[in-house]
């Protein structure tokens, strides 16, 4: 039995922290503002279609918004649908702590929750913070091996830190968090095997909606094991095959606080964060010595070992699919000049200039070990017909958090993906509100102008 109840201290953190320091509440409004940008976008997404579909067939109690639609749900089926379009693009924030993208099913949980219980904007923020530090805290103690087993961490620490923000906004006590995190740790699941299907972004949705539950649950009364977190069967032994965690990261809950400290990395590309450093070098060198697609003869690219772990090693045959292509995403990115969201539909993929330029892309792993697939390097060298070669090296991407975007810049993301869902007006009114967040006396004055200044008469 382990000595530490780890469920208990999470839950004390959770629950009796008094208030967050400004600077986080800072980063969250950062990682709000990035988090709804790409969830409207991904709003659009078959995947993101479908289960709205599903959900609206189901009905129930109009309580939270589903974002981009005149549409209200219950709580939990919003933190679904909401959760899945914040995840569809794979254009959402990351975290090195915790293995894994920690908004997308963080943010719709609380957004549906605090909506539902007319919670402040400040509310809002502080769970979220502390959501954030339950599941960068846990990627500490067991992010490698439990990546490496095939877990997919977005969804099953993001269940246990959506959880943990929630029983903060329904105002649980430290007993019934530590059951909501019980419960959590019951429903977590998402397997690495579905990457590049629609199932991925399943999972972000499918962790908000169980944090969801598992907080409405535990303020009805429901139990869970007091030892579910770290007993000997427990979340952590269970989730890191059998190999005992790291207890050492719930010693410094909170110092700093994980969102401050590291910090969360924002990506500039819409597709899978370990091909980030690769594109960074490709775009620099072709910027650099305006190399036309033509004149490319070959490319070599070399990555941290366990750098290529996401990704996918056989050629894509659908948008999804190329999201985890680096052959595909530096190719794209040497012929269109750069890859947005237009470079990850089925066409993009399958152009024959593409898949003879993917042909050239030759990627291996070098001996130096990544901290984890989000970290580490990448290695470019571009090889000319001419026999000239050009080099360079990317440790840190744009947009981790040693080289943070600006607020401007985060905007003009938001701008972007948010244009083809709501009216200009609905787009900067929306910025304004995050902007501003702390200071709104409700949650629902922000999802009323994410949700219902659609741009278009949509299904």
């Amino acid at each position: 039995m382990c000595a530490v109840n780890v469920g208990e201290r999470l839950a004390r953190f959770v629950a009796e922290t008094q208030r967050v320091p400004e600077d986080a509440i800072l980063q969250a409004k950062r990682a709000v503002l990035d988090t709804l940008g790409v969830a409207l976008a991904g709003s659009r997404e078959e995947s993101a279609r479908a289960v709205v579909d599903w959900l609206r067939d189901q009905g129930g109690r109009p309580e939270a918004a589903v974002l981009g639609r005149a549409l209200r749900l219950p709580a939990a089926g919003a933190a679904l649908a909401n959760g899945i379009a914040a995840h569809a693009l794979d254009f959402d924030d990351v975290s090195l702590s915790m293995r894994g993208h920690p908004s997308a099913p963080l943010l719709p949980a609380v957004l549906a929750l605090g909506e539902a219980a007319g919670s402040s904007g400040r509310d809002l923020l502080t769970a979220f913070v502390l959501g954030f530090e339950v599941e960068a805290k846990l990627g500490r103690a067991i992010g490698a091996p439990h990546y490496a087993l095939g877990w997919h961490a977005t969804s099953t620490l993001g269940t246990l830190g959506a959880a943990a923000a929630g029983a903060r906004l329904l105002r649980l006590d430290a007993g019934r968090t530590q059951m909501a995190l019980g419960i959590a740790a019951s429903l977590a699941s998402g397997l690495q095997q579905n990457f590049g299907s629609m199932t991925k972004p399943l999972h972000a949705g499918w962790a908000a909606r169980g944090g969801v539950v598992a907080a409405q649950l535990a303020a009805r009364g429901f139990s869970a094991d007091a030892e579910a977190i770290e007993g000997p069967s427990g979340f952590l032994r269970a989730m890191s095959g059998g190999a005992e965690p790291d207890l050492t990261p719930f010693d410094a809950l909170g110092e700093p606080l994980e969102i401050v400290s590291p910090g969360v990395g924002v990506k500039l590309y819409p597709c899978c964060y370990a091909v980030h450093r690769s594109l960074d070098a490709v775009l620099a060198l072709r910027t650099a010595h305006g190399i036309e697609p033509g004149d490319v003869a070959e490319v070599r690219v070399e990555v941290s070992r366990g750098g290529l772990m996401p990704l996918r090693a056989e050629p894509p045959a659908t948008g999804l699919e190329g999201k985890f292509s680096l052959e595909y995403c530096l190719a794209a990115a040497l012929i269109d000049g750069g890859v947005s969201l237009s470079s990850f539909s089925d066409e993009a993929v399958r152009r024959p200039a593409v898949r003879e330029m993917m042909a050239k892309v030759k990627v291996g792993e070098g001996a130096e070990a990544a901290a984890f697939p989000i970290g580490g390097y990448a290695a470019v060298r571009v090889v000319l017909r001419d026999g000239t070669e050009y080099g360079t090296r990317v440790d840190v991407p744009r947009g981790d958090p040693s080289r943070p975007l600006a607020w401007e810049e985060l905007a003009a993301k938001f701008r972007d993906c948010a244009g083809g869902v709501l009216s200009a007006e609905a787009t900067e009114g929306s910025l304004d509100l995050v902007r501003r967040l702390e200071e709104l006396d409700s949650v629902g004055r922000l999802t009323e102008a994410l949700s219902t200044a659609e741009k278009q008469s949509r299904r």
